[in-house]
């Protein structure tokens, strides 16, 4: 059985996640996105699954406003056993980036120690890549044929909102599939189901610059900034309004949020002797299902217009990424499946989450109304100093993968 021949595969585990965890793939900017590709290419061929590599016209990067030199990839490559029914699973391979002084560990070491593994990226989330190849090598070696056809695309940017990436597959009418398993948004005895959605504005700020000795000459825009951000607490306060509440199926509440100044700065020639004229700072807007976009955005934009600004001062605001809520229903075949899977290896009640970050399953599910989940190893301090994941969670991982795929979808 493919679970059996899984067991105790921890070291071959970390050995091939700490070659990925090497690849510093981090976006922004987009370094050694081909090493990557090279790497998955290689292992894709010996799991006799030719794969395709689609490089992303540079046209495209440059209208993302990212800069060509650093090109982007996506890979596919397809497992066909004349099933009826195809599944896709998708992972991203960039990471973001590292203060590597804030780690105790080699950021892009993969050393191990007490059973994890190190590394940024191990477990957002190269660890689920080995996962997903290490449960379709099981398959292979122990000859067992999957109930299903496997499709997997390995796609660049995530961290950054995927349109070059899980986007940009998805628009191009790359993916040949039923359904679709994002490799991320749960883990552990939790079927993923969905995802908050994200707003992030960035507000540019325009005053008047001048000669500290002569405020009044000038328009502040340090000033002008902390005003309007003064006036978001009022939108902070309607979010946090139990009207604004989203319950889960879990029976668990969930508040939308914002986050104020992730980014902020002034113009350029400031000095502690000047009216600074310029400033600007960034806006995160997390939605729960049920919200929508337009009318959190709509919002956000008149409460900054209603600040009491000076009235030579001018403010812009711009979107820099936009995405929907995404939510499945747990009852659907494809959860039941997987919860069904879960059930066998964890030996524990599978729940259903709804992530309060965001992930590439909303290109599935809502751009290609494809039945999806999202489910993927129990990484610790994603995005934080010495990010890790668990090495027997990773084997247990591929094991409920290999399950799934061997047993197959209700009707598929």
């Amino acid at each position: 059985m493919p679970t059996s021949y899984l067991e105790g595969r921890e070291a071959h585990f970390a050995e091939a996640l700490r070659r990925m965890v090497r690849i510093a793939t981090v976006n922004p900017p987009g370094i050694d996105y081909l090493p990557m590709v090279e790497h998955l290419v290689d292992r894709l061929r010996a799991l006799d699954m030719p794969p395709t590599v689609h490089r992303v016209p540079d046209a495209d990067v440059v209208a993302e406003g990212i800069d060509p030199s650093y090109p982007r990839y996506n890979v596919i490559a397809r497992w066909d056993v004349g099933a009826r029914r195809t599944v896709h699973f998708n992972a991203h391979y960039d990471v973001v980036p590292v203060s590597a002084g804030d780690w105790r560990m080699p950021p892009f070491g993969g050393k191990t120690s007490g059973g994890w593994l190190y590394g940024r990226g191990a477990g957002d989330m190269k660890g689920s890549i080995v996962a997903l190849l290490g449960a379709i090598e099981a398959l292979q070696a122990t000859g067992a044929s999957p109930a299903v056809n496997i499709e997997v695309s390995f796609t660049a940017d995530e961290e950054t909102g995927g349109a070059l990436g899980a986007g940009w597959i998805t628009r191009q009418g790359l993916v040949q599939a039923d359904f679709a398993i994002e490799c991320e948004g749960a883990a552990g005895s939790n079927v993923g189901i969905g995802h908050n959605g994200v707003l992030w504005l960035d507000v540019q700020i325009e005053g008047k610059a001048a000669h500290a000795s002569s405020p009044e000459r000038g328009v502040n825009a340090f000033e002008q900034m902390a005003l309007m951000v003064h006036q978001l607490q009022a939108t902070k306060r309607r979010l946090a309004s139990p009207s604004r509440r989203w319950r889960d199926p879990g029976g668990h509440t969930r508040q939308p949020t914002i986050n104020i100044g992730g980014v902020f700065a002034g113009g350029e020639g400031q000095k502690v002797n000047t009216v600074p004229g310029r400033a600007h700072f960034t806006i995160d807007r997390r939605l729960v299902p049920g919200e929508n976009l337009q009318d959190a955005e709509a919002e956000l934009v008149e409460a900054l217009s209603a600040a009491a600004l000076h009235a030579e001062a001018r403010h812009r605001v711009r979107a820099l990424l936009r995405i929907e809520p995404c939510v499945v229903r747990p009852e659907g075949d494809l959860p039941t499946a997987f919860a069904r899977s879960l059930r066998n290896i964890r030996r524990r009640s599978p729940g259903f989450r709804v992530t309060t970050g965001f992930t590439d399953l909303h290109y599935f599910v809502e751009d290609l109304r494809l039945p999806g989940i999202g489910y993927g190893v129990t990484g610790e301090r994603a995005h934080g100093a010495d990010e890790r994941v668990n090495l027997r969670d990773l084997v247990q991982t591929a094991r409920i993968y290999a399950d799934f795929l061997l047993r197959g979808i209700d009707g598929a």
